[in-house]
């Protein structure tokens, strides 16, 4: 019976020391736990804290036009937009308001659309730019003065010094007399002049702000002061260039009056027969 006893007491001394040594390895990695906490709890306070300090010393310090990144200028030119961005600088970056730098530009400059971006690292604001694309030439009274200039294919006026040369030369539609008036009837013209067989060439508004149009067929094509018939007056040209050629010998259209379409009047004049 003694054995049993002396072994029963081994088994208990032996779990004993398990237990301890449990322990001791729990208490082991439970510490090892801690510092990678405690240590992951630094690194990432630390570094807070020094993005925070990097960001407050970069945001509040003023930045000059030189830190401006601009993207998509075609007419326009840097000093374009230094000279109407001025009154923004020098500010801080928490001071400049991106969409009051967009809303600003579009007034000042034949600008469509603009996206304004601050970046903090490095410090610096980004334009992304587009333009408006002339699509005619034009000429208004401003001033009691005749100002030349282009406009879009929404009506808006654009300086002929924010339009590069090739632009310019790859327009061959021009408006007289344009008006703000006007602008509604004379953007329909436009891109509806795809329908006319004959390229149209000219836009112009008399003083009783009535429109005509010149194709390459028809020198004067009298259309109202309204659009309100526009493609019938349209289809109608067509017809009256397809059919005129074999109906009138030796003689010049002048004038189509088509300010009611379904009567046309044509003013004519007399030409020498060709030799043969």
């Amino acid at each position: 019976m003694r054995p049993l006893k002396s072994n029963k007491r081994k088994n208990r001394k032996s779990n004993k020391r398990n237990l301890l040594s449990r322990k001791k390895v729990i208490n082991i990695f439970q510490n090892k736990k801690f510092l990678i906490e405690l240590w992951q709890f630094l690194f990432f306070s630390t570094t807070s804290i020094f993005l925070i300090f990097i960001f407050s010393n970069q945001a509040w310090r003023p930045i000059s036009f030189d830190q401006i990144k601009i993207t998509g200028l075609s007419g326009l030119t840097k000093n374009d937009i230094k000279k109407n961005t001025s009154i923004f600088y020098p500010r801080n970056l928490l001071e400049l308001n991106p969409k009051e730098i967009e809303s600003y530009l579009i007034k000042k400059l034949p600008i469509k659309n603009i996206y304004v971006t601050r970046k903090f690292f490095p410090p610096e604001i980004e334009l992304n730019i587009i333009e408006r694309e002339p699509v005619a030439f034009a000429k208004r009274i401003f001033s009691n003065n005749i100002e030349k200039g282009m406009i879009d294919i929404e009506g808006a006026w654009i300086p002929l010094q924010y339009v590069n040369n090739s632009k310019q030369n790859s327009v061959k539609l021009t408006i007289e007399n344009w008006n703000s008036n006007k602008k509604n009837d004379i953007i329909l013209i436009i891109k509806n002049s795809f329908i006319l067989h004959s390229p149209l060439q000219k836009i112009k508004i008399n003083s009783n702000q009535e429109i005509s149009i010149k194709t390459e067929y028809f020198d004067s094509i009298l259309l109202g002061s309204d659009t309100d018939r526009l493609i019938e007056q349209f289809n109608k040209i067509n017809q009256l260039q397809k059919s005129l050629p074999n109906l009138l010998i030796n003689t010049k259209v002048k004038v189509v009056d088509l300010k009611d379409p379904s009567k046309p009047e044509l003013k004519i004049e007399k030409t020498l027969p060709r030799e043969r």
